[in-house]
């Protein structure tokens, strides 16, 4: 009768190389475990990860295949949370689609969708909400009100958001201040 404690199948060769403190595979191994046991990450980002330490591309990848086999690297995971963390630092969806993709962890107009909803970030309430903060941190540090218009509605541009929805959202905002 079998041990309960051998392994079968694909992985049991790797098993002895796992058991071996000195081999590159169980270095490599234990590399990808530290860094996930931190945060998650997707296969792009690991193996480059992993070939910066110095480990060989060819055990990289059959690493990276049995964490993926054993569900410690999840690529689901990693892009829902890094979805919904692009979300809330106010990128818009389609710089959140192209951030993505950057990574080579590509993700669809559904996906973000979903992330969004499920979080409560539509595009006009995350970019009212990225204004908002902006000009509450900075309305009263920036004596020049034009620098202050063109300082926030070059953060919401550069976060991906289309410059007249943020120079609307930005008139409104800062009208409440004034008024206050």
């Amino acid at each position: 009768m079998e041990e309960l404690n051998e392994i079968t199948g694909p992985h049991k060769d790797h098993q002895r190389d796992l058991q071996d403190e000195d081999s590159p595979r169980k270095k490599c191994y234990n590399s990808a475990i530290a860094h996930l046991a931190r945060k998650d990450y997707s296969r792009f980002k690991l193996r480059k990860k992993l070939v910066e330490k110095g480990h060989e591309r060819g055990t990289v990848e059959e690493v990276l295949d049995e964490l993926i086999e054993r569900n410690y690297l999840r690529e689901d995971l990693y892009k829902e949370a890094r979805i919904k963390g692009l979300l809330r630092k106010g990128y818009s969806f389609n710089a959140v689609s192209y951030k993505m993709s950057q990574e080579m962890c590509p993700a669809t107009e559904e996906e973000i969708f979903a992330v969004a909803g499920e979080n409560d970030l539509t595009g006009n309430d995350q970019l009212r909400e990225l204004i908002e903060k902006k000009v509450r941190i900075d309305y009263d540090f920036v004596s020049n009100k034009k620098k202050l218009r063109e300082r926030t509605l070059r953060y919401a541009v550069n976060r991906g958001h289309n410059i007249s929805d943020a120079s609307k959202f930005y008139d409104q905002i800062i009208q409440k201040y004034e008024e206050e």
